[in-house]
């Protein structure tokens, strides 16, 4: 309790402290609406002008996966996006056609990435993003172990986007490629069997690669109102490979259709998801080999009401066909109210829904990476989810949500461990081994999800984002929700010093977590197995960027990853990278 008091402490005194900072802003001598939101990826709001530009002061800094980075991954329970920021269209600035940046790390820590967009066009814009980074570090592991734990990240994405009347048709391709170690082993230090050359007890110390190449096309009209007749669709596909040779086809087709009538409005959204996997644990029969599946959804509803206030009535049915399973046919209500009694000034809302989520191949792998390769995790249905709130402004300058879900779900996947003995033929001994790559259990769960958010921004110079999260879960069988926090919570800090100079830092926070080995006398025995639970301390990471300004095209940076020095795990058995450092240049062209 002094720890996690601790932390919230010093995340509501740097937030308090920057806010004060902003309030003693002499300069600003009247109000300045926000016309920044809380934008984690790029809104197409505002129509076409609302392009990826580049913006070298507030770029974000390179997102590391895999957990031996500065930042952690946080699971799918993470912050929503702030959703009462309203965005105003700006005076249009000549941003350029692109910028390169490139830079070095402590610990041989390359560096690089390009942008370029190309605006020229009335209708029509064109744009280029490709990253490289990688690292060559090692980590010492909670036993003393210190291991090799490499990791290299590679990105190329294009975009293309053309405006017809009020329409948006977009194209993205994009290939991504990660690449990383098994490197990790939890409490004691490493068996000696595991660090035999060739070894094929488990995964440690095994290489693995992630590459996932796909297309999405898409066509909206952003500046629809309410009651305008409008129909949409979003296709995306992707082909996901991994150097353990497992295989994913993902394709999935979703059509949205509105449509007014007589009386309100008629709404209807319906879609086709397909994904195939292969050389996965085919846990219906224990065997090796493919599984596909298709998802079916249709999901009509009515809109009654105006701006102000409305109701939504509908409901969501799925019919998944999976190659293993018998056919499942899922349905659950759709129904939203809002009220905004000041509009734009606070917004009330409330609802009932539920969804069916596909665990496909690459979505776990991505979710937890550390996943025993040849997974086959079932699918989830999430039955009920109770879900209200309120958003809205404190101020011209701030901006807040508060919100909570109560949620029923039905067969939600857990990640754990298992020890056995193993049997060293050569000299007939024994040696105790944990596995490294995780496997899946399943429970029904209920979760409470309690969320506040705040943005404010008091001129050009200072902006702030803070975010809470709080959990808590009932579950059928199991003792714990296992690796799940009980609250995690983040604060982005921005600062321009002057013309030249920019900061920022970013504070993340994820509270205490219960993992899960499941220990068994032998692995050729079917004695009785014993659930063992080992606690992960609150995780803290602090982030700080700078950026400064030489000439129009030529800029400097640093970034300060992990400076509160701690090594937390975010995986069991898996330790972040501690301190490290990266600086460079940058060219606008």
């Amino acid at each position: 309790m002094f720890k996690t008091a601790r932390y919230i402490f010093t995340l509501i005194f740097l937030g308090t402290a920057v806010f004060s900072q902003a309030q003693q802003d002499t300069t600003l001598t009247k109000e300045v609406e926000v016309t920044k939101a809380y934008k984690p990826t790029i809104s197409d709001a505002n129509k076409l002008n609302s392009m990826p530009t580049i913006d070298e002061t507030e770029h974000q800094k390179p997102t590391f996966n895999y957990n031996i980075n500065s930042k952690p991954v946080f699971s799918t329970f993470s912050v929503n996006p702030l959703k009462a920021a309203i965005v105003e269209t700006s005076k249009k600035e000549d941003n350029g056609y692109g910028l390169v940046r490139a830079g070095l790390g402590t610990t041989f820590r390359p560096y690089g990435e390009v942008f370029f967009n190309n605006q020229n066009s009335r209708n029509s814009l064109f744009g280029i993003h490709a990253m490289h980074l990688s690292s060559f570090d090692d980590i010492k592991l909670e036993g003393g172990d210190k291991v090799d734990a490499p990791f290299m990240k590679n990105e190329v994405d294009l975009f293309v986007k053309h405006t017809f009347q009020d329409n948006v048709l977009s194209m993205n391709l994009d290939f991504k490629h990660d690449a990383f170690n098994y490197y990790g082993y939890p409490l004691t230090v490493v068996p000696d069997p595991l660090l035999e050359d060739g070894q094929t007890i488990n995964y440690f110390d095994t290489k693995q690669s992630f590459a996932k190449g796909g297309i999405n096309i898409g066509l909206k009209n952003p500046t629809a109102k309410y009651n305008d007749a409008t129909i949409g669709f979003d296709f995306t596909y992707h082909y996901f490979g991994t150097k353990t040779e497992q295989r994913e086809h993902y394709a999935n087709f979703v059509l949205d259709i509105q449509q007014p009538m007589v009386t309100g409005i008629g709404l209807l959204e319906g879609g086709v998801l397909y994904t195939q996997a292969s050389d996965i644990y085919l846990q219906a029969d224990s065997t090796t080999g493919k599984r596909s599946q298709v998802i079916i959804h249709v999901k009509p509803a009515w809109f009654v009401g105006n701006e102000t206030a409305n109701i939504t009535l509908g409901v969501n049915t799925f019919f998944a066909i999976v190659s293993d399973k018998d056919t499942e046919a899922k349905i659950s209500p759709n129904i939203r109210a809002n009220w905004a009694p000041v509009p734009e000034l606070i917004n009330l809302y409330a609802g009932i829904d539920g969804d069916y989520i596909s665990n496909h191949y690459s979505k776990i792998a991505y979710e937890n990476p550390f996943v025993d390769p040849e997974h086959d995790v079932m699918n989830s249905f999430q039955k009920f989810r109770f879900y209200g709130g309120f958003d809205g402004k404190f101020s011209k300058k701030t901006n807040f949500k508060i919100s909570a879900e109560y949620a029923m779900i039905d067969n939600h996947p857990f990640y754990y461990l298992s020890e056995g003995v193993y049997l060293d033929p050569a000299d007939n001994s024994n040696t105790t081994i944990i596995d490294n790559t995780f496997k899946v259990l399943y429970d029904n769960i209920d979760r409470l999800k309690l969320n506040a958010e705040v943005f404010h921004a008091s001129s050009d110079k200072v902006d702030l984002t803070a975010s809470v999260n709080y959990y808590n879960y009932k579950l059928d069988k199991q003792e714990e929700a296992w690796n799940l926090p009980k609250w995690d919570a983040n604060l982005n800090i921005g600062y321009k010093v002057s013309e030249q100079l920019s900061l920022s830092a970013d504070i993340f926070l994820m509270g205490e977590r219960i993992a899960l080995i499941f220990e068994s006398a032998n692995l050729y025995s079917s004695a009785a197995a014993i659930y063992r639970s080992n606690n992960l301390e609150t995780a803290f990471d602090l982030n700080i960027k700078g950026n400064y300004q030489i000439t129009n095209q030529f800029s400097v940076f640093a970034q300060l990853n992990n400076f509160g020095f701690q090594k937390y795990q975010r995986w069991f058995g898996y330790p972040v990278q501690s301190f490290n450092m990266l600086a460079g240049i940058s060219y606008s062209f």
